[in-house]
């Protein structure tokens, strides 16, 4: 028993560091500075810090990972593009084969840690394998609620965004300069998910040759948002048509501001009811055993005097 509880205890050991790792270099992967370029007259590469070396063999281990869970279960075509729109909507910039493997770690973690608890407390084995099997199940769902709630938190923040990139795009655009370096000088005035998508727009339609029709709608796709659908199909039928897309723009903006704070005031009027929700839970039920035991306390003590 106490072999099995030291292996569960490695394993989980050795699967939250590589979470944890796949965390950090999620989080500080922009963040990291850029590899300074060697000058001509050196001849040789300077020496790689320990860091670097670590974080390339930890960068080694999750590669090896991943193609060991792709090998034991390989990913489909259309399994792999999900994956990769789903990903690339919640605004994570990795591999579905590496998410994958992330998603097996988490899996492992979970029904690992759980055994463990069930072995430390002695727990039946029929309910052991039931809560073990119960913990992987949780683990593969907390991994797609992450994916959920990042999709969700970056769609809000392009939405917040949208009318004051509208609006700069409408000014960009009266001044006279082409669609394509609006949307460059808007991404470079903007910051966010706003900004990495509109530079998107300008890569596709400049570096990798597609039409502006087909960029907006890979930027529709990518953010899955109804008022960006709105938005991108206001500027396809502005070029399409030949009209003007600045005032077009301004007045999209200008609605998107005002469907926004009548949001916001709709959200207000809603806070009492809810404020009262909260109240009645948090203070009714004290309330009522006050009220209540002592009253209660006195009446079973006034029938047990008069009993005997």
């Amino acid at each position: 028993m106490d072999g099995f509880l030291f292996a569960a205890i490695a394993f989980t050991g050795i699967a939250a560091g590589l979470v944890a790792y796949e965390v950090v270099c999620a989080w500080c992967g922009a963040k990291s500075p850029s590899a300074v370029a060697l000058s001509p007259s050196s001849s040789e590469a300077p020496a790689s810090s320990p860091r670097s070396a670590a974080k390339s063999s930890f960068v080694t281990i999750a590669q090896r990972l991943s193609v060991a869970v792709n090998t034991f279960a390989p990913m489909t075509r259309d399994e792999a593009g999900s994956t990769r729109d789903a990903l690339r909507r919640a605004g994570m910039g990795v591999e579905p084969e590496t998410w994958r493997a992330v998603v097996a770690v988490m899996i492992g973690a979970s029904a690992a840690l759980c055994f463990a608890a069930c072995v430390l407390f002695a727990v039946p084995s029929v309910w052991s394998i039931a809560l073990t099997v119960g913990a992987a199940a949780f683990g593969h769902w907390a991994a797609g609620r992450y994916v959920a709630f990042r999709q969700n938190d970056r769609r809000r923040s392009i939405e917040a965004c949208l009318p004051d990139a509208m609006e700069l795009l409408a000014v960009a655009l009266a001044a006279g300069s082409p669609i394509e370096q609006c949307f460059r000088e808007v991404s470079a005035s903007l910051k966010g998910p706003i900004s990495e998508e509109l530079r998107l727009v300008d890569q596709e339609v400049n570096l990798l040759g597609h039409s502006r029709t087909e960029a907006l709608e890979h930027f529709a796709q990518r953010c899955a948002s109804q008022e960006v659908s709105v938005f991108v199909g206001q500027i396809t039928q502005a070029i399409d048509q030949g009209s003007s897309v600045s005032e077009g723009l301004a007045a999209q903006a200008l609605l998107a501001r005002e469907q926004a704070q009548a949001m916001a005031l709709e959200r207000i009027r809603k806070m009492p009811t809810k404020l009262d929700i909260v109240l009645s839970a948090c203070f009714l039920p004290p309330t009522v055993i006050l009220v209540l035991v002592p009253t209660v306390v006195k009446l079973l003590t006034f029938l047990s005097g008069g009993m005997v």
